[in-house]
């Protein structure tokens, strides 16, 4: 008797048609469990509710697919619902902890309502409740982690940047005021202390420029783009090198296809190049050669540059472009370079790898999407 009458209350109400006939009622046991608890007893409704109702209707979705009925919209598991809801979590301060305890809340409000209603839930409609539940928590907590991390940074960079423009003036002024005592003959001439010096003036201002360079790519600013030629970019960063290379006897040759016109940032890529070639110049044995060429290929720049430094130590390959990273140990700097190089590709959307060359050298590839004007053309 007790059996045949839950089965005749199972076929009058399942639940799918309880989430849809009393959303309202599940939505309002939610509320009473997360405000001033998990929420802010002040918080606004609208605020408090988000994405809520979209996503009970997802939930309602999926138990209407696993009945074998069409389905009114997306499953929480197609549905970018959950993850805005941790989006917006995470703006309005909320924990990540308390983010995942609201879709628990919202399983009880579903149970809670079912209950009121007199209507039993079946282990099937309770795994897909659940099911439901754990997709919308994956998605909700990995948005807001992201998030999270990318503010982060963002204020890492900020952090950065402003230490680095603060100082840089008095670097600059330091280094002035050096460089006029210098001229004007009123540094000692013997010892090694104005030498020590003067490589430390430059040292700190390399790594300030590098740090601004470093935060300027990492906060996503929107690129600057300009025409310019390879050719142009390769003379303006050997004139760089020029100076270390021939205090070392290292011959900088360039090798180009033809001579185009790109469109590019000019900053960016004269950056991560000029530091790609100081590095091979700074790393290439004494009386080495340098080959920095270039080429146009189907609407990508392709650019290498290749030194004798003998090839790299086992699992330098791997963490070449990680910050702080030298790549020979004896050598002096801050392991930026190849950071900064990789930074500024992947802002153009490009890409940079290294083959390694053992007993000989490495080659440092970079590939640029450009658009291209042949000057040649462009003259005629």
């Amino acid at each position: 008797m007790r059996s045949g009458s839950f089965c005749a209350i199972r076929a009058s109400m399942a639940l799918h048609e309880i989430v849809a006939t009393q959303r309202a009622e599940v939505l309002l046991h939610w509320k009473e469990q997360v405000r001033g608890t998990l929420a802010p007893e002040a918080m606004p409704t609208i605020e408090l509710i988000n994405h809520l109702p979209e996503f009970v209707d997802e939930i309602l979705a999926a138990l209407r697919e696993d009945a074998g009925l069409s389905s009114v919209g997306p499953s929480p598991e197609h549905s970018a619902t959950a993850a805005g809801h941790g989006e917006q979590r995470l703006r309005l301060g909320f924990s990540l902890d308390s983010v995942v305890r609201e879709y628990g809340a919202l399983r009880d409000a579903i149970i809670a309502t079912a209950r009121h209603a007199g209507e039993p839930i079946t282990f099937r409609e309770m795994q897909v409740v659940f099911d439901c539940m754990i997709t919308g928590i994956a998605h909700a907590v990995s948005e807001y982690t992201r998030q999270r991390d990318a503010e982060v940074l963002r204020h890492a960079n900020e952090h950065f940047a402003f230490i680095a423009h603060e100082l840089r003036n008095p670097l600059s002024a330091a280094t002035m005021a050096f460089q006029q005592l210098k001229t004007k003959g009123q540094l000692p001439t013997e010892g090694r202390a104005v030498g020590a010096l003067e490589r430390g003036l430059q040292r700190t201002s390399e790594l300030v420029e590098q740090t601004l360079q470093t935060a300027r790519v990492a906060s996503g600013i929107e690129l600057r783009r300009q025409w310019t030629t390879l050719r142009s970019l390769f003379e303006d960063v050997e004139m760089g090198a020029i100076s270390e290379a021939e205090s070392k006897n290292v011959d900088i040759r360039m090798v180009l296809e033809k001579d185009e016109r790109v469109h590019l940032d000019v900053r960016l890529v004269r950056s991560a190049l000029g530091n790609l070639l100081r590095n091979a110049v700074k790393y290439t044995h004494e009386g080495g050669i340098v080959e920095l060429r270039g080429a146009i290929t189907n609407g990508r720049a392709v650019i290498e540059i290749e030194d004798r430094c003998g090839g790299l130590e086992p699992g330098k390959v791997e963490a070449a472009f990680a910050p702080f990273v030298r790549l020979d140990n004896q050598q002096s700097g801050f392991g930026l370079g190849l950071a900064i190089a990789k930074q500024a590709v992947d802002a153009h959307g490009g890409n940079i790898r290294v083959q390694n060359l053992p007993g000989k050298g490495c080659i440092f590839v970079l590939e640029l999407p450009v658009t291209v004007v042949d000057v040649l053309r462009e003259i005629s």
